[in-house]
């Protein structure tokens, strides 16, 4: 179980030495990332499955995202996204993710759930 945990855990690391933005970024070129694409490296693997408390990103869950908004706020959730939460690292481990990625990507979460 251990190891499975540590699997889970590292995984959105692994696949971030898999992406073409150091491609980009050797060429001068500076490559912003879309949330889609955030979330699909580093954050799916617990928000779809709730590894670690994660809240699960679905359709389903409308009404927990939708309270999340009303009551702490969206900037309060962006924060939280940026400086990590509980269990989640800060900006879900995508360490040269901008603000402006983390607040794409927690758009597309809300998206993705159906928001309000």
């Amino acid at each position: 179980m251990l190891i499975r945990f540590f699997l889970i855990m590292t995984l959105p690391l692994v696949l971030a030495a898999c992406t073409d933005a150091e491609e980009a970024s050797s060429a001068g070129e500076v490559v912003a990332r879309d949330g889609a694409s955030i979330y699909r490296q580093y954050c799916v693997v617990c928000h779809s499955s709730g590894a670690g408390g994660a809240p699960v990103v679905a359709k389903e869950n409308r009404l927990h995202w939708s309270h999340e908004v009303e009551e702490e706020g969206f900037e309060a959730i962006v924060r939280e996204a940026v400086n990590g939460v509980n269990a989640m690292p800060p900006r879900g481990g995508c360490m040269d993710c901008s603000d402006d990625e983390i607040r794409a990507t927690v758009i597309h979460m809300l998206q993705l759930s159906g928001a309000k």
